[in-house]
C-alpha cells in the first residue's frame, strides 16, 4: 500500500502551541511503551508520522523533554498537552510524529498497528485486530516504516 502525506493543522488544549505539517494519516500507530504510558498518563499513545521537514509551528513552540537517547517529547509549557515526539538527529527527522489527539481533525487518522505490544496493559483492549509488534521487533518496525513511507534521503 502506498502512503501519501496530508496537510494538517493541530495544537494544544489552550491554543498556545499550534502547528501545521504533512502527516501520514493512514499509517498511525498505538504505542504501548512504558515511556509513552508515563508521559501521557494513559495506557497508550496514538500518533501519526510527520513527513520530514514539514512540521512548522505558529506562535509558541513546544517545550521539550529528552526522553531517550534518540528522541524528545514536546508539550505545551502552559497547558501541558503532549504534541510531538521528535528525533534528536536530523537524519532521523522522518520518524517525528504528532499525537492524534492534537490534530484539529483527529477522526481522519487511521491506525495500522500496535507497537511495543509486549508492554500493553492486560486490561487495555483497542483495535485488537491490528498487527502487534514488540520491542524485539523495533528494527523490523523501522525497516517497515522506511519502506512504507519512502522518506527522502
Amino acid at each position: 500500500m502506498e502512503h501519501h502525506p496530508t496537510r494538517v493543522t493541530g495544537g494544544c488544549l489552550c491554543g498556545q502551541v499550534r502547528y501545521q505539517a504533512e502527516v501520514f494519516l493512514d499509517n498511525g500507530y498505538i504505542c504501548h511503551c512504558t515511556v509513552c504510558q508515563r508521559s501521557t498518563g494513559q495506557p497508550a499513545e496514538i500518533t501519526v508520522i510527520v513527513k520530514a521537514g514539514t512540521l512548522k509551528y505558529e506562535g509558541e513552540e513546544p517545550k521539550y523533554y529528552r526522553s531517550s537517547s534518540g528522541g524528545k517529547r514536546g508539550f505545551c509549557a502552559n497547558c501541558g498537552s503532549r504534541i510531538v515526539w521528535q528525533a534528536v538527529e536530523p537524519e532521523d527527522d522522518w520518524l517525528t510524529n504528532v499525537t492524534v489527539g492534537s490534530l484539529d481533525r483527529p477522526a481522519e487518522a487511521r491506525v495500522s498497528r500496535h507497537i511495543y505490544a509486549d508492554t500493553q496493559l492486560p486490561w487495555y483492549h483497542v483495535c485488537e485486530d491490528l498487527p502487534k509488534l514488540t520491542e524485539a521487533d523495533t528494527d523490523m518496525l523501522i525497516a517497515l516504516l522506511r519502506a512504507e513511507l519512502r522518506p527522502e534521503g
